[in-house]
């Protein structure tokens, strides 16, 4: 958990923004002040011999978010599937992704995908619900379990806490220790990170629960059961 805490505020400092603002209090004259604002900016996911994605996201954990998304996505079943993932040189926020196996991907795709979209790259419900396989049923959580696991997941949200503008998600075992945790502006990018980051540890999810801050959408769902998550 302290690990937790430490990435988490090292995220915190890249991704948090001061600025000048104007505040305008009823009744009384303009106040010039500084405040903090989380930084949103394109992420270029481009998968080679498939199509180019690009992610209206919180620019950190990129590597993670390349793989949980193009997961989510269905394009990879586990991380053997991926020959590799590198950043660009020249623009740290274009991420390059090469496929074992291209043709399971049927159709190459180029999308600019908004920081509120959650599974825009998907064709269809019907597709995405075909290709999921049902999670399991072994995980059991009691009350007390579950509040502590979304006391810990406040305590990471360091984004959260200094903007009010981020979401976060936490992938967690049996006994509610985080595997993952991510912070993003967007709650879909929060969960591909936190998938992703499980991934490229080879850390299971099957059997483990998932910790969400927004609304637990048909998208999070979805992602959550293609990961074998069984609690949220």
């Amino acid at each position: 958990m302290m690990r937790d805490r430490q990435d988490a505020t090292e995220a915190t400092s890249q991704i948090v923004q001061a600025v000048n603002v104007h505040r305008f209090p009823l009744g009384e004259h303009p106040q010039l002040a500084e405040d903090r604002i989380i930084v949103e900016q394109p992420v270029t996911i481009m998968v080679d011999e498939v199509g180019s994605y690009t992610i209206m996201c919180t620019p950190c954990d990129l590597e993670a978010l390349a793989v949980g998304f193009i997961y989510s996505e269905g394009m990879i079943d586990e991380l053997d599937d991926i020959v590799s993932v590198t950043a660009s040189k020249a623009d740290g926020n274009v991420i390059g992704v090469r496929l074992a196996d291209t043709s399971r991907v049927s159709v190459e795709r180029n999308l600019i995908i908004a920081s509120s979209c959650g599974l825009c790259g998907a064709r269809t419900i019907e597709k995405t619900l075909a290709d999921t396989v049902p999670c399991g049923w072994t995980m059991t959580a009691d009350a007390q379990l579950i509040g502590d696991v979304m006391e810990k997941l406040r305590d990471i949200q360091g984004a959260y806490l200094a903007t009010g503008g981020a979401h976060a998600a936490g992938v967690f075992d049996a006994g509610g220790e985080f595997l993952a945790t991510a912070e993003d502006i967007g709650r879909h990018n929060a969960l591909d990170k936190a998938i992703g980051k499980c991934l490229l540890a080879e850390q299971p999810m099957a059997g483990c629960g998932a910790a969400l801050s927004g609304r637990v959408s048909f998208e999070m769902v979805s992602k959550c059961a293609r990961a074998g998550i069984e609690l949220i």
